[in-house]
């Protein structure tokens, strides 16, 4: 008799404008093969969501929970997704049922947050301390190409445990790039974030240049300079917003997900990982250090700075185009020596979680200050790997928006309770469940597998045999598995992936809603029919 094969519980913390979408790409793909761990400091957050998803026709189990400590107790794998450091801090090291220091060995803790190198290698030491593993994988992408399979995940930590939960990571990232070492995975990341503010700043130049030699057509010129090699994804994203700006000077840029605050705040843990290089002997015992000067980055801080104490902070990255004449003030008051790192460094690494700046060095070295062991600043970095997570990333938006929700029309589900659950691994989790999904095999293919296995009855389990079926009689509509419905009459044509099809289906969450799967008791090889 073969062995049973137990579903893998994986727990996703953060119901934000990046949580949402990646816990319903994992219930709506996953179904059986996986036990949905759903954590939100605000409970009925997550039992909206949870509800969301059920309407909507996900079958995955789910459980809500509103403490890290029946997280910890519960969760294979644990996924974080929150809005800044220092609330990722908090969870990993801080608080009294913090995830990395009351880890269990095996568990798998992955950071999708955007932190500093110093914070993902302290959590990595604290979690091998403990027998459990600790990976840093920012992502990058806006939440529709999470809804849509299209994240950009540069991953640091061990090769085999980001082979193991490769799995896990295809079914919301289409671009996964293992960096390296600990750490490896966050320096791509702000690597990243560098360019987007270099190439945002080149663009507003450029618009402004246009807007000064007198060009009218922007549509045209937009077309040239995106065919040519002047182009990147910062043009293309925000040279529309931005000569709609400088031809209105008075008006204001929209509100973004990708905001200069956000980017200014990414922009500090970048300065904050560099290492100082030193001089020599200071004359008083110590080495005297300084910091190294960027003058490419350095210019676009100064736009970006000067947005932000213009009360600009919540608007769209692409605002920096009033601010050009203000950042050359700025260059010719300081001198190009001054570091305009510091306007923004401690300021935004300060931040609150209402997003308001914390002004003073305090607040800075407070925020920077870790207790990880003295580690080298020196990563150990594929450079072809990270050619490669560098153009994925340029060629993903960054367009953090708002992510719609659906109403709650499901019953509530229960929070977690007290009961003990069963002591499941890594290693009892059906890994071929997983890869089948993703699996090059044609439909074809797959079926006929499934009808030899149900002869057999030995090479597949049979409740894995009817959750494959279950995949086979669904549609793949941008990325997404869509609830089946019953098969109808051999008669029926079967509907086709047409957006005349899909136009009178309701969009809810990012998703086509077609309402809960309807229950089936036994295999059929008949390919479902939706209409």
């Amino acid at each position: 008799m073969s062995a049973i094969k137990r579903s893998l519980n994986v727990g996703v913390v953060g119901m934000g404008n990046m949580g949402i979408p990646i816990t319903r790409n994992l219930a709506f793909k996953a179904r059986s093969a996986m036990y949905l761990q759903i954590h939100s400091r605000t409970l009925s957050k997550a039992r909206q969501v949870c509800d969301d998803m059920s309407a909507d026709g996900a079958t995955c189990a789910m459980r809500i929970h509103d403490r890290y400590s029946t997280m910890t107790k519960w969760c294979d794998v644990i996924l974080l997704t929150l809005a800044h450091r220092a609330a990722s801090r908090k969870v990993l090291l801080e608080d009294s049922e913090a995830l990395v220091t009351n880890a269990r060995p095996g568990q798998i803790i992955v950071d999708h947050t955007t932190v500093d190198m110093e914070l993902s290698r302290e959590c990595a030491h604290e979690a091998e301390r403990r027998g459990a593993v600790f990976l840093d994988a920012p992502m990058s992408g806006s939440p529709k190409q999470a809804f849509n399979n299209q994240l950009v995940l540069m991953v640091g930590g061990p090769a085999e445990q980001v082979q193991r939960v490769s799995p896990i990571f295809r079914m919301y990232a289409d671009n996964i790039h293992h960096m390296g070492a600990n750490g490896s995975g966050t320096a791509a990341k702000l690597l990243s974030q560098a360019l987007v503010a270099s190439h945002n700043a080149a663009a507003a130049e450029a618009m402004t240049i246009a807007n000064r030699l007198g060009i009218e057509d922007y549509q045209k010129l937009i077309q040239v300079l995106d065919a040519s090699w002047g182009s990147s994804t910062m043009l293309r994203r925000n040279a529309p917003t931005m000569q709609d700006l400088v031809r209105n000077p008075d008006k204001l840029a929209p509100s973004s997900g990708a905001s200069i605050d956000n980017l200014l705040e990414d922009l500090a843990l970048l300065d904050a990982s560099l290492p100082k290089i030193e001089k020599g002997d200071d004359g008083n015992g110590g080495r005297e250090v300084e910091e190294e000067r960027f003058p490419v980055l350095d210019a676009s801080l100064r736009m970006l700075g000067a947005a932000a104490e213009s009360g600009m902070g919540d608007r769209d990255m692409a605002a920096v185009i009033h601010y050009i004449p203000a950042a050359a003030a700025m260059e010719k008051e300081e001198g190009v020596r001054v570091q305009p790192r510091g306007l923004t460094s401690g300021a935004f690494l300060g931040r609150n979680a209402t997003g308001r700046v914390s002004n003073g060095p305090a607040a800075a070295g407070a925020a920077v200050a870790t207790s990880s062991p003295p580690v080298s600043a020196e990563i150990e970095m594929d450079p072809g790997f990270l050619a490669d997570s560098l153009s994925a990333a340029e060629s993903s938006s960054n367009d953090k928006g708002s992510t719609t929700q659906a109403a709650s029309i499901a019953e509530p589900l229960t929070t977690a309770s007290s009961q003990q659950p069963p002591a499941f691994t890594l290693e009892d989790f059906y890994y071929p469940e997983l890869e089948w999904l993703l699996g090059s095999a044609t439909p074809v293919q797959q079926r006929r597998e499934l009808k030899a296995s149900a002869a057999t009855g030995c090479s597949v389990p049979a409740s894995d045999s009817l959750h494959r079926a279950a995949k086979l009689d669904s549609t793949v509509v941008d990325g997404h598995a869509m609830p089946p419905r019953p098969p109808t009459a051999p008669s029926a044509q079967r509907s086709t992936c047409t957006p005349e099809f899909y136009n009178n289906v309701q969009v809810i969450g990012g998703l086509p809603r077609r309402g809960p799967r309807a229950p089936t008791d036994t295999f059929s090889a008949m390919p479902c029919r939706f209409l």
